[in-house]
């Protein structure tokens, strides 16, 4: 799209500005309050329980966000030791979806009213600044379950699974890097196998049925 429209990419990074403070911070503040809650301190000291979202945001991770509509935060630092029970670090990872996934359905109230309406068109600023981040989070909730090294699924798995299975983590821990780019060269060319302008479409649009009761994406996503 930078190359092909470069005025809808701006317009786009405009709207996406304010869909990934709000999106990735929430989901990055609750990984880190959950794991405070569940007895380790190591997310308040490194102040991963602050809203301002210079303590949450990766470069990387938000530069893609403007290119593939999905992102990630820095890395939070865990000591699952000093948790009350071994499923807790399972609960820290899990807690960011989860957070996306309630920050889409509080979303999704003025969506639904502003269509009702009929005062506000699909193609105004306001509509569509709250329908990106909408999909964003929807997006940011979903994509993060799917065990892929580096995602919060993965995460998950590897916080039930990890010391039974410790030579398959071990395996998939040495080739995380091929893994990502791989996956990333799914992400960017699947739009030309699938005839969809995304690959998170096939994600969000069943998520988008439910709570707004069609698929409604953002206009130039």
């Amino acid at each position: 799209m930078l190359l092909s429209d470069p005025g809808r990419f701006i317009i786009n990074a405009l709207y996406l500005v304010p869909a990934l403070m709000l999106g990735l911070v929430a989901h990055e503040v609750a990984h880190a309050a959950v794991a405070v809650a569940r007895g380790d301190q190591t997310p308040r000291l490194d102040g991963r329980l602050s809203l301002d979202p210079r303590h949450h945001l990766d470069p990387l991770g938000t530069l893609v966000v403007f290119f593939i509509y999905f992102g990630w935060g820095r890395p939070l630092r865990l000591n699952p030791y000093r948790m009350r029970t071994s499923l807790d670090p399972a609960l820290v990872w899990l807690a960011g979806p989860l957070a996306s996934l309630l920050v889409a359905i509080a979303l999704s109230i003025p969506l639904k009213l502003l269509l009702a309406s009929g005062y506000v068109g699909f193609d105004s600023p306001l509509f569509q600044l709250i329908l990106v981040a909408f999909y964003f989070t929807v997006v940011l909730a979903v994509v993060n379950i799917i065990p892929i090294p580096g995602l919060d699924g993965y995460n998950i798995l590897g916080a039930l699974f990890r010391r039974r299975y410790s030579r398959f983590f071990f395996r998939v821990d040495a080739s995380r890097q091929t893994i990502l780019v791989v996956v990333v060269l799914v992400v960017l060319f699947a739009p030309f196998v699938l005839r969809s302008s995304s690959l998170f479409d096939l994600f969000y649009d069943p998520v988008s049925h439910v709570l707004l009761g069609s698929s409604i994406r953002p206009i130039g996503f």
